[in-house]
């Protein structure tokens, strides 16, 4: 009998349901308090399949650290204090694991996060779980649930370098820049900025454009009608696309590791929310609009179905 997990989300799906669990799916645990909400999170990386080969340990240990803080972040709440577990192979050299958390100490200065502590054990794989917490006001929390139809759609920056990163590197070209694929910036301060002016819905794209809506469609109903013409599309991803002959759309939005924030304001909202937006130098797209039916994409001609379910920890595309 085949054992082997065939989907990332239906494993967690049936985790849940064995462990009667039923808190809706964000990006982070939420215990109410009474004025504010307490945010937990925990994230995990093993070397072997997480980090390039070529990346050092400094790098690792800031990434390690960001894709926690981007989980609280994505709910607009600062993070606070950081615990991590580290499962060690005997072969890992002190060296390496003093330079790992270097880097850990690095992003959590960044970001006035505390790190208070964790647990340390030998394992046949060397094995990093972070565990992260944040607090915010509870009208400020940003909830995967605030999603609705006919609001706007928009994402931070730009999305796919880091798509675009990857494939060089599985192709073997400029893996002297292995680090680009884990190099991200959890948009602490942005969403608390977004989320005082008015967001919605918001939740960090991990997983890839394609993958959060595709996620957010099965969780609440809800489907986006994308702009393609509106991609905030890095330019790295047009030079890879030409290199391999893989659909631009497929790079920038189906690889995901751009950590960046994709969330949604009300319509009668754009005209303020853009204004401040300049005003404050963070960079908005608005790339589309939500509606009651599936995931769509407009190619300036048509409107396609999106079938593509973004990254998945048990596949082997790519």
């Amino acid at each position: 009998m085949d054992t082997r997990h065939k989907e990332e989300r239906e494993l967690i799906r049936k985790i849940f349901e064995t462990a009667g669990i039923s808190a809706p799916k964000d990006d982070c645990s939420i215990v109410p308090r009474k004025d504010t909400n307490i945010l937990l999170t925990m994230d995990s990386i093993t070397l072997r399949t997480h980090i390039p080969e070529g990346v050092s340990a400094f790098n690792a240990g800031e990434f390690f650290v960001n894709i926690n803080l981007s989980d609280v972040a994505a709910m607009a709440a600062e993070p606070e204090i950081f615990m991590a577990s580290f499962v060690i192979r005997d072969d890992l050299s002190e060296e390496y694991i003093s330079e790992f958390v270097k880097g850990m100490k690095s992003a959590l200065e960044k970001f006035n996060v505390g790190y208070i502590g964790g647990d340390t054990k030998s394992g046949e794989d060397n094995v990093f779980t972070g565990f992260c917490m944040g607090e915010q006001l509870k009208d400020m929390t940003r909830k995967r649930s605030d999603i609705g139809k006919d609001q706007i759609v928009c994402v931070t920056n730009s999305i796919g370098r880091v798509g675009a990163a990857f494939l060089n590197y599985k192709h073997g070209v400029d893996l002297k820049n292995a680090a680009e694929i884990i190099r991200i910036e959890p948009r602490i301060k942005e969403a608390l900025e977004l989320s005082r002016l008015g967001a919605r819905f918001m939740m960090d794209i991990s997983d890839g454009l394609f993958g959060s809506i595709s996620q957010m469609k099965d969780d609440y109903g809800i489907g986006f009608r994308i702009v393609q013409s509106e991609l905030p599309l890095h330019p790295s991803v047009f030079r890879t696309s030409e290199r391999y002959g893989i659909p631009a759309l497929e790079i920038g939005c189906n690889i995901g590791g751009d950590y960046e924030l994709l969330f949604t304001i009300e319509n009668d909202n754009y005209g303020e929310f853009s204004k401040k937006m300049s005003e404050l130098g963070i960079n908005v797209s608005y790339i589309g609009t939500t509606w009651e039916g599936g995931n769509m994409i407009f190619d300036g001609e048509m409107w396609n179905n999106i079938d593509k379910k973004g990254w998945d920890n048990f596949s082997k595309e790519y």
